[in-house]
């Protein structure tokens, strides 16, 4: 009686919200989404990168197995509860390549820029629905995300998106392709 007493209560614990196992550092987010990647053994060059989502508690963590072009990115979602983390999903869908080392993935009506290539400098956005040109640049490290909010988040008035154009450059202003 006592083992199935304890092993209910395991049980309920873990089905509750608040008994789920949180993060509180890339490390730690990390760990809780190794077990939910379809891979196996080494090789894993982790993360690619992480960064904030959009307002409502969620973040994006991308993990990358392989090195240059042939790395394998798998966004992973998480919930956030206070400073804290907790695993959400395995994102489906895949990077879309834009230069070398330089993806985009959409994510909650928005667009994630992943920058994983050191030579990768500058940022130039346009379009989205604001119709404005926005940068990013003086990255201290790679790889980095860069999430817009306004990429994807209404329509032109005919239905479709608005369009959207983003480009990558070195540290002599050349656009990488």
């Amino acid at each position: 009686m006592r083992k199935t007493t304890v092993l209910l209560i395991a049980l309920l614990c873990l089905a509750l919200p608040g008994c789920a196992k949180t993060a509180s550092t890339q490390e730690e987010m990390v760990a809780l989404a190794l077990p939910h990647l379809p891979i196996t053994g080494g090789g894993s060059r982790l993360p690619a990168g992480s960064g904030a989502g959009p307002p409502g508690g969620m973040a994006l963590l991308i993990l990358a197995v392989g090195e240059g072009e042939v790395a394998v990115y798998f966004p992973v979602s998480f919930d956030q509860n206070g400073s804290r983390y907790i695993f959400s999903a395995l994102e489906e869908g895949e990077l879309t390549r834009r230069a070398p080392g330089c993806y985009s993935y959409r994510w909650r009506n928005g667009l994630v820029l992943l920058v994983d290539n050191p030579d990768c400098v500058r940022v130039e956005r346009s379009g989205g629905t604001m119709g404005t040109g926005r940068v990013a640049d003086g990255f201290d490290t790679t790889p980095m995300l860069i999430f817009d909010a306004e990429a994807f988040s209404a329509d032109n008035g005919s239905g479709s998106e608005p369009p959207y154009r983003c480009r990558f450059f070195d540290a002599q202003g050349r656009e990488l392709q």
